[in-house]
């Protein structure tokens, strides 16, 4: 923060401005010591007399108060504000010392970077007895506030900017993605009709391979039942010449026969008898 040192700087004289007014019931010399090695900025040594002082007086509110500002002169802002709430606790704190009280603990809240602490402690000083350099103290811590709050809220706005922009950032290399996924899509498409052409043609190959291999089948086929059956013919035609044949020589033997059974004619036979086989089971022939 750019104003800090000022503020702190500030409030350093303002409690050196307290301390020096500030009302002791009671004196104690490692306070009366204390009161010098402050004055002079030996602020380690102030510590430690008040410290002593406290221990020695207690339940002594402006011991605890002394020490609270040797702390805060310091910096040891945590420490300081244990010995202001001491220095209350005690009960026998005036409402001036209340009011210094309250002051100076706004003063640690301010250094620690706590200023809405360190506004509500201004508020109940002033509530104690008004005072001017409480006020403007007061001011101060307030800027810081309305400051703060407007450093957050341009904080927020610029991450929600940034947000924004990643998002906008984000839907931009989605489109481009979908676009050259769409694009990939086309051209695979643009290749699949040289493939399916090709597809196309290969099956009008095998079909028309097909076609051929099932008309040289056939071809194969009626050349093969035309050599069958002019096989058999030739077969049928030869069994027929050697029946015709054998009857033939069947029948000229009849004849011979039956003219000499026709010369017998005492001998009742059948010419049908003759045409049953030559050699019976005795060897015997008619």
């Amino acid at each position: 923060m750019k104003n800090k040192p000022a503020v702190l700087i500030f409030m350093l004289f303002t409690s050196l401005f307290l301390l020096a007014f500030s009302p002791f019931e009671k004196e104690a010399s490692e306070s009366v010591e204390g009161r010098k090695k402050y004055a002079v900025g030996e602020m380690a040594e102030a510590e430690n007399e008040f410290s002593k002082a406290a221990k020695r007086l207690e339940n002594n509110a402006e011991a605890y108060y002394d020490l609270g500002n040797a702390l805060q002169s310091q910096q040891k802002y945590e420490e300081a504000l244990e010995a202001y709430k001491k220095s209350l606790e005690s009960g026998n704190a005036t409402q001036k010392l209340r009011a210094d009280i309250f002051h100076n603990m706004g003063n640690s809240f301010a250094g620690l970077g706590k200023y809405q602490d360190a506004e509500k402690f201004y508020i109940r000083s002033l509530e104690e007895e008004p005072s001017k350099d409480t006020a403007e103290n007061l001011e101060i811590v307030r800027r810081i506030i309305a400051q703060q709050k407007e450093q957050e809220q341009q904080q927020q706005n610029q991450d929600q900017q940034k947000n924004e922009d990643q998002e906008k950032q984000d839907n931009q290399e989605q489109n481009q993605e979908d676009q050259e996924e769409e694009k990939k899509e086309n051209q695979e498409q643009n290749e699949n009709p040289d493939n399916e052409q090709k597809n196309e043609q290969n099956q009008q190959s095998a079909e028309q391979n097909d076609e051929n291999n099932g008309q040289n089948d056939e071809e194969n086929s009626s050349a093969n039942d035309d050599d069958g059956e002019t096989q058999d013919e030739e077969n049928g035609s030869s069994a027929e010449e050697q029946d015709d044949e054998q009857n033939g020589d069947d029948k000229s033997k009849e004849s011979s026969v039956l003219k000499q059974f026709k010369q017998r004619k005492n001998l009742q036979i059948s010419p049908f008898m003759l045409k049953k086989e030559q050699k019976s089971d005795s060897d015997q022939t008619w």
